[in-house]
Order: structure tokens, then sequence, then C-alpha cells
């Protein structure tokens, strides 16, 4: 299906060929709240019980629409009673707890110092955060940990020694300009740390080579899946770039749209799910679309 006809009225010049109007936003707005279940979550799968990652990108892509969730007093009791039941430890729990009730302006004093101690106690001995072996297939890349963490603390507020934090994630950098471990560049951990390096405010004389690190992998267009366009992208953006190729970026998200609204992973396959409309929306915003 050409997503473009879904919802997409093409209006404005802007720094793509099209600004996505009214209607799309509406037809996406309506996927997320379709997944909004009765325990005050979300879930792509509209199965009980929510899932507190989907929340997170549920509430985000809701922002980035300009819109507010429906219910918010639900997702805030979805995650504080987790929070109560000790569901939502470690930095991922966290990290989706902060961020979503940091989006809703219901970040307590209690979340706060709960947070604190959650994410000082998991830094690890070379300076990051979260395991330094064994990290789950299932994870992006070994940066990650480190940058939930590290926007935790920027958003309750704790000092901590970031110089330490910029040593650990320095040592990723290989010599093409990427950064990921065992001198294998990856688009996710070069995201993750120049995501890490703009949090920290941190500029790096490094950073040039980074930039063409990404370039190169935009020019050759190594893009399957839009996770791979979406750490591209929003890694141009951490170093002040913008993509050279907005169109052909809007036209590859675009055909990843399914006709109930949310986005897929490929464009020629794959149910939507709200990770992957997050990641739709955040390039969209990031080339003019919306």
């Amino acid at each position: 299906m050409n997503s473009f006809a879904l919802g997409a009225d093409l209006l404005d010049e802007s720094e793509t060929s099209y600004r996505l109007g009214h209607s799309f936003r509406q037809e996406v707005v309506k996927y997320i709240e379709r997944c909004h279940l009765e325990d005050g979550g979300y879930f792509f799968a509209r199965v009980l019980p929510s899932n507190g990652l989907d929340t997170y990108f549920a509430v985000k892509s809701l922002s980035i629409l300009g819109v507010k969730p429906d219910c918010p007093d639900a997702i805030t009791s979805f995650f504080l009673d987790d929070v109560k039941e000790g569901m939502l430890g470690g930095i991922i729990g966290t990290f989706l707890t902060v961020e979503v009730l940091n989006e809703l302006g219901r970040l307590s004093d209690d979340i706060k110092n709960y947070a604190r101690q959650q994410i000082i106690l998991r830094q690890n001995k070379a300076g990051g955060f979260g395991a330094l072996e064994d990290i789950y297939i299932e994870v992006s890349s070994e940066l990650e940990e480190t940058y939930r963490a590290v926007k935790v603390l920027k958003a309750i507020g704790v000092d901590f020694d970031e110089h330490r934090i910029t040593a650990f994630v320095s040592s990723k950098l290989n010599i093409d300009g990427g950064y990921g471990k065992e001198r294998r560049s990856t688009l996710a951990s070069t995201f993750y740390a120049t995501g890490i390096h703009k949090l920290l405010g941190t500029s790096t004389e490094k950073s040039v080579i980074t930039r063409d690190y990404l370039r190169k992998r935009e020019e050759n267009w190594q893009v399957q899946f839009i996770e791979d366009l979406y750490w591209l992208v929003e890694g141009l953006d951490n170093l002040g770039e913008k993509s050279k190729f907005p169109d052909k970026t809007l036209r590859f998200v675009m055909e990843c749209q399914r006709i109930n609204g949310g986005f897929s992973r490929a464009t020629i396959m794959g149910i939507p799910t709200l990770e992957y409309t997050f990641y739709a929306l955040s390039i969209l915003k990031e080339v003019g679309a919306l």
C-alpha cells in the first residue's frame, strides 16, 4: 500500500517536499489510543496487561503530535502502582517511569529519590551504566543503558561524575568515526554515544569524523529497517546536522505506514507497533514533515 494516501494531507513546502496535515495526525492518534488499555497503560497487541515500554512510546508519540493522552491520571497510576509493587526497578524501569511522568508533569520528589537510588547503584567499573558483559541479544547497543541512565539523572537534577561517563563513551569510538564494541561501529551505538555527549554538553574534537561516518551511511543508504533510519537521522541531529535526503527519508517512513494508522518496521511487510510508530514520528519531525 502506498501510505501517502493514508490521511496524508500534503501541505506547505518544508525541509521536505511535503508537510503532513491534520488528517494524518488524526489517523495516527486514533491508532495510538486504540492501544490504550483498562489498566492505564498501552500495548500494541491490545491485550492485558499493558507494557511499560509501549506506554512510553505511546506518550512520547502523542507529544510529538502535540496531543495530550486521553487519560493521564490512569497512565500515572499505571506506573506508580508498578513502582510500589517493585516491578519497575533497574535502569529500564526507572527510565520509563521518569520519562513518562516527566512528560505528563507528574514527576514527584518521591519518584526522583527513587530514581536516584536505582540509577547510581548501577554504575559499572568502566564508568558507564549497566552490564559490561553478557548483554542480551535484543539490546541494540552496549551504550543503551548508559544513555538511559544519563537521561534519568539529568531529568531529576542529580550531580554525577560526567567526565567518567564521557571517558567511557569515548572508549567506544572507532577509527571510522562510528561507535561500537570490538571495533565494529553501529548506527545504534553511534546514536547513543552522540546522544550522551549532547546530554552532557561535551563537545568532542572527534565529532567531525563521527559526522562523516553518519554521512557515509546516509549516502550509501544502508537502511533496512525503520530503527536504522531513526538512529541515523537522530544521530545526525545530536551533532546539529540534518538529513541530506529528506524526501527519500520521508518516502521510506510513509511506506512503513499501515492502514490502521500505525507504522511497521519495514516498507514491504510487517505489523504496526507503538515502537515503530514512535521511530516514524521522530524521523518525520526531524525532516520537517510534521
